[in-house]
């Protein structure tokens, strides 16, 4: 092939490129990459491009230049030089995968950035982008979750708000440069947005001799708000990794790994994140999911009846790109390892506590539900 005529989608890691060329119709599987219906999905192995700060001149924090050209300009990218780290030599597959994405990249006439939906992976693609230094049309495949439709529209469409996700990542990368030259400057932007049991806060206010907060209570800590509740809330990346551990005696970098597989098999959202909240769209997927989760055969029966509760929507200022709580896709897991199954379930026991409505929000259903028997007599 030596026509520009791919589309190329590139991620981090093979299962996840494996899910996302069954997708899109990539079926023929290659060393390095899969191929088929006018596009290739191939992974990088993680962060295989070191990108170190090295500024070509006094960066300004201007809206008048493009952010990824400030992050070329302040960086350096080669290869990471993984072997003293690891012990053994994973350079020299690091070259030959680098030599693929590059044959591909050459033949595209677009590159699909489908790494981590979080900054991290945007920064890893950056890096990607510069050390190849071959100019492209690229589109970001956003993609918390994993399954078919929304693969295909993130690879076709890209982001759903491009403004909004221009506007994160231009903050992000600033952020990034502050932290990077060690200064401490004010940048504007949404917040960062946690939900914290009040059970789990009273042992801290406790500790500090101070009066613990109330459900609906919030505190704000430079663009970090922690918003307190007596329902239990979805899971982030912290609060799976600490039931992971006392419940299912996982230690961290197995629940992580579990967690990101459980994502590529399209059954939960991305994990690493922060943020516990949601965003509409993913309420309103959740009320199929929800339904779907009465087929678990450990937690099924817990489903209450209704529409799922509203009390983890974002509903201060939360930025889609920071991440959203951990949920399930309404996807019924098969060929699940021990490990796997457990955290799975574990997942699922939180989602449908979450999401079980309150007694304001049943009362409102009943309420809703005795109106419509009553339009229906009069129209009878």
């Amino acid at each position: 092939m030596k026509q520009k005529n791919l589309i190329t989608v590139v991620t981090d890691h093979q299962l996840t490129a494996d899910t996302i060329a069954r997708a899109i119709g990539a079926n023929e599987k290659h060393d390095g990459y899969y191929l088929g219906n006018g596009y290739a999905v191939t992974w990088t192995n993680g962060r295989v491009i070191e990108a170190t700060f090295s500024p070509c001149e006094s960066f300004v924090l201007s809206t008048t230049m493009d952010c990824r050209l400030v992050y070329a300009h302040n960086f350096k990218f080669a290869m990471r030089d993984y072997d003293s780290l690891v012990g053994y030599k994973k350079s020299e597959h690091d070259k030959k995968q680098l030599a693929t994405i590059k044959a591909l990249w050459k033949m595209s006439i677009v590159v699909v950035n489908a790494m981590i939906p979080d900054i991290t992976g945007d920064l890893d693609f950056l890096s990607l982008y510069y050390f190849l230094s071959m100019p492209v049309e690229v589109r970001r495949a956003w993609l918390p979750i994993l399954t078919k439709g929304a693969i295909l529209h993130g690879v076709k469409h890209g982001t759903s708000d491009r403004k909004e996700y221009e506007a994160w990542l231009e903050e992000s990368i600033y952020n990034h440069l502050v932290k990077a030259t060690q200064e401490s400057l004010p940048l504007e932007g949404a917040p960062v947005v946690e939900e914290i049991h009040t059970s789990e806060a009273a042992k801290t206010a406790e500790a500090l001799g101070v009066e613990p907060p109330k459900d609906g209570d919030y505190g704000v800590a430079d663009k970090y708000v922690a918003i307190f509740t007596d329902h239990k809330p979805l899971y982030n990346l912290s609060g799976m990794l600490v039931d992971a551990a006392t419940e299912l005696d996982f230690d961290h970098e197995k629940a992580m790994q579990t967690a990101y597989t459980l994502y590529a098999k399209k059954l939960i959202s991305y994990p690493m994140v922060l943020q516990n909240t949601i965003p509409a769209g993913v309420w309103r997927l959740m009320r199929r999911n929800k339904e779907m989760l009465r087929y678990n055969g450990k937690w099924g029966k817990t489903v209450c009846k209704g529409r799922p509760s509203r009390r983890h929507n974002f509903r201060m200022g939360e930025n889609i790109y920071n991440g959203h709580g951990i949920v399930t896709t309404g996807i019924h897991p098969t060929d699940l390892s021990r490990d796997e199954e457990k955290l799975y379930n574990l997942i699922v026991r939180r989602v449908i506590e979450a999401f079980a409505p309150t007694a304001a929000e049943k009362k409102a259903e009943r309420k809703k539900s005795r109106k419509n028997r009553q339009a229906k007599v009069k129209t009878a």
